[in-house]
């Protein structure tokens, strides 16, 4: 198993702010679009795996593979915005238009979870989505966020190492996101241990 992540990269303009919030140097993150991505896997294992945001639905960018691919090798993976709906449509969520939230900051609360341990209650999160995953979710999948308005924000798998957030924890908007994402590490990799968002 190697050091370093996989960031699976969706055309998007804030990839690179998403890997600058990565717990992680930037040369140990190989950046990959999704064709390239299932190449590597087929080779290489990651410690983990990001999936990044991108502009289309997750069957468009080719990501359902990429996801199926993990998933089977109990890699610990974290989708954020494209990437969280692509977990969830992977294990038989659905996923519908809404209305669009580009640039919008909500307040979403947060439910305990096995992969953000350290996280609940209400935050304020930055959105950039106008498709959301929708009730009810596949009994594989739990919820850990729903946004101010009722859409799902977050969702875990039951058993695997696979967290999804709706929202861009990138953003300077969104309070402690880079905490978050951090303590989603933490919780893979170091089960139990003290965090300090």
């Amino acid at each position: 198993m190697s050091d370093r992540v996989l960031f699976v990269e969706n055309g998007d303009s804030f990839s690179y702010n998403v890997l600058d919030a990565l717990p992680v140097p930037r040369r140990d993150a190989v950046v990959l679009t999704p064709e390239e991505s299932l190449a590597f896997l087929r080779h290489e294992e990651p410690r983990w795996a990001v999936i990044g945001p991108g502009p289309f639905d997750p069957r468009e960018a080719g990501l359902l593979p990429v996801v199926a691919t993990l998933a089977a090798r109990e890699i610990p993976t974290l989708g954020i915005c494209l990437g969280h709906q692509a977990i969830g449509m992977h294990f038989g969520a659905m996923l519908r238009p809404v209305e669009p939230h580009h640039g919008v900051r909500d307040a979403i609360r947060l439910e305990p979870s096995r992969l953000l341990p350290h996280f609940r209650g209400t935050t304020t999160v930055m959105r950039y989505h106008s498709l959301a995953l929708v009730d009810p979710l596949p009994p594989e999948l739990r919820l850990v966020a729903r946004g101010s308005d009722g859409t799902i924000m977050a969702v875990e798998h039951e058993s695997l190492p696979m967290l999804g957030l709706q929202f861009h924890p990138d953003s300077f908007a969104t309070v402690s996101g880079e905490a978050m994402v951090r303590d989603f590490v933490r919780a893979v990799f170091s089960p139990g241990a003290e965090a300090h968002p």
